[in-house]
């Protein structure tokens, strides 16, 4: 069944067809083009205003894998959407577990359907999936495909270096260095990195720092060789200090939901039903 929009332009177009029947100058070929480009347009024009809706850009057909600075901001967080969508359900459904970045949790066939829903529809049912480790896998996913890191490699050697020079001797101009050298990343970075640095930080002050969240995540926030996981381990530390323009009460809702006495629960979806390893092993 075509909608309204449509019927009018396959009308339009059939009139066109009739009167050229008639002896009008007006060809097939150019009333077709016209067709397809009022067709197109019109695809063109949806695009745009659902990746608007979705935090995604108008020049962007993908989730994972795009640019960052390809990618619009998601209303007020000033991060992708799909970073925020995770991000929230993790914290909600996931934060009161130890165990939900770990390495080896999550589901990989879960993990792709819902990766594949992201792709198709730019969300997922994570609440039907109802696996907070594959949420999990997924975010370090997207992180990692990025196809320019969150804080350039270059970035990273400089940090160390200052990291070393400063840490332990002048805190104060560790600091003020490091917020210097952070300030200038491209904005989507910095934005990116605030978020998850205030994000992971409030993780870390929940179950400390044995959760091992730097460990997860420096390879793909900070990589380097070797993981600069104690110069994150840093940053989540002074995260407020070195992020202070950053809203973290706007941008998250820092309560976690008691009504979830569990991990893992049973899935609703179909689309989304996979094994979860971690169901009803684990309990808040």
């Amino acid at each position: 069944m075509r909608r309204p929009q449509q019927e009018h332009l396959h009308h339009h177009h059939h009139h066109h067809h009739i009167h050229y029947h008639h002896g009008s100058s007006t060809s097939p070929t150019r009333s077709r083009q016209t067709h397809d480009k009022d067709e197109s347009r019109l695809a063109r024009v949806k695009r745009v205003l659902a990746g608007s809706l979705l935090g995604r850009g108008a020049g962007s057909s993908r989730i994972f894998g795009t640019r960052l600075e390809l990618v619009e901001s998601y209303l007020d967080t000033g991060v992708p959407y799909v970073v925020h969508r995770l991000c929230s359900y993790i914290e909600t459904h996931g934060f009161q577990s130890a165990a939900v970045f770990r390495l080896s949790g999550g589901s990989p066939r879960l993990a792709e359907r819902l990766r594949a829903a992201f792709e198709r529809r730019g969300d997922a049912d994570l609440e039907g999936a109802a696996c907070p480790p594959t949420a999990a896998t997924l975010l370090r996913q997207y992180l990692k495909e990025l196809p320019q890191p969150v804080v350039p490699s270059t970035l990273v050697g400089r940090l160390l270096n200052v990291h070393a020079q400063d840490y332990a001797n002048d805190h104060e101009t560790w600091i003020t260095s490091t917020k210097e050298l952070l300030s200038t990343l491209p904005s989507s970075h910095y934005r990116l990195l605030g978020y998850l640095a205030i994000y992971l930080s409030r993780y870390e002050a929940r179950h400390g720092r044995s959760a091992g969240v730097c460990g997860v995540f420096a390879p793909v926030i900070l990589p380097h060789v070797p993981p600069a996981t104690t110069l994150l381990r840093d940053i989540l530390a002074e995260a407020l200090v070195l992020f202070p323009d950053w809203d973290g009460r706007r941008t998250f809702s820092w309560e976690t939901s008691i009504r979830d006495r569990s991990l893992c629960r049973r899935p609703r979806s179909r689309e989304v039903s996979g094994f979860c390893p971690l169901r009803d092993t684990i309990t808040a």
